[in-house]
């Protein structure tokens, strides 16, 4: 994992992608920002049949204020017979590494965490809302923020405030990028003849660096976070702390952007 020095606009990989001179991607309509006071991330799959209805929770979820809902497919139902549009080794990854942080050996589908604390089966709405009550983004004036905003051609991430690290490690700064809508008809599986929605799903996440607590400011181009068109797209900026033996720990905050169809 590198770090990132504080102030600086540039990573420098993504020089390679701009070289040639990229075409600027079109943009529909201006980007709506969200204020996130909770962080929902559902574990999910295509192939599994108890998942439709923790799937249109989520959705019921992204609508609400201060939500930002993001939906993981994972990969580890694909041997029965259907293979999940969005699923990934790298989200079942991120699953495996949450069960790690709550030390426990089971995974499962579908499972919602909120601000990476807890996690509770995700079609369970009262359990849900009850962890979302009882929990919310730190609100203080000292307490970590990120912003994002796009600025020409570029994607323009900043994050600042206090350096809370309660997983005695430097906080590491997320970037996940994610479609608004995506139907899929289910040709095979346990789902087989029904259409999916797919709210949020996630189509990449990555770490950009750590935080030290220092302002910190990041540019993207927006045509490497999602081709020449970003319409019904949507990107977060995530801060998470990380435990003593590496694992993902409570979210300090995050932020959501999302581009409107035309």
């Amino acid at each position: 994992m590198s770090r990132i020095a504080p102030g600086r606009c540039a990573l420098a990989f993504l020089a390679m992608l701009l070289a040639g001179g990229a075409a600027r991607p079109a943009v529909a309509g201006e980007p709506i920002a969200k204020q996130i006071t909770h962080v929902i991330e559902m574990f999910t799959s295509q192939g599994c049949s108890s998942c439709p209805p923790a799937d249109a929770l989520l959705a019921k979820l992204a609508d609400e204020p201060g939500i930002l809902a993001l939906a993981y497919h994972v990969d580890y139902w694909d041997y029965i017979g259907w293979r999940d549009t969005f699923g990934s080794a790298a989200n079942t990854d991120r699953q495996r590494a949450y069960a790690k942080s709550f030390d426990t050996t089971t995974i499962y589908t579908p499972q919602a965490v909120v601000n990476g604390k807890a996690a509770v089966v995700g079609s369970h709405e009262a359990k849900l809302r009850r962890l979302i009550d009882g929990d919310a983004l730190s609100s203080r004036a000292s307490a970590a923020k990120i912003d994002l905003s796009v600025v020409a051609d570029r994607l323009h991430i900043t994050a600042k405030g206090a350096a809370a690290s309660p997983g005695g490690q430097t906080p590491v700064l997320m970037l996940v990028t994610f479609v608004d809508e995506a139907p899929v008809a289910i040709e095979r599986g346990e789902n087989s003849g029904h259409t999916l929605a797919n709210t949020h799903a996630v189509k990449d996440w990555r770490v950009l660096g750590m935080w030290t607590g220092e302002t910190m400011e990041i540019d993207l181009p927006l045509v490497t976070l999602f081709g020449p068109d970003t319409r019904k797209a949507g990107c977060a900026a995530i801060l998470q702390s990380v435990t003593a033996d590496g694992a993902p720990g409570p979210i300090l905050a995050a932020a959501q952007l999302e581009f409107p169809a035309e």
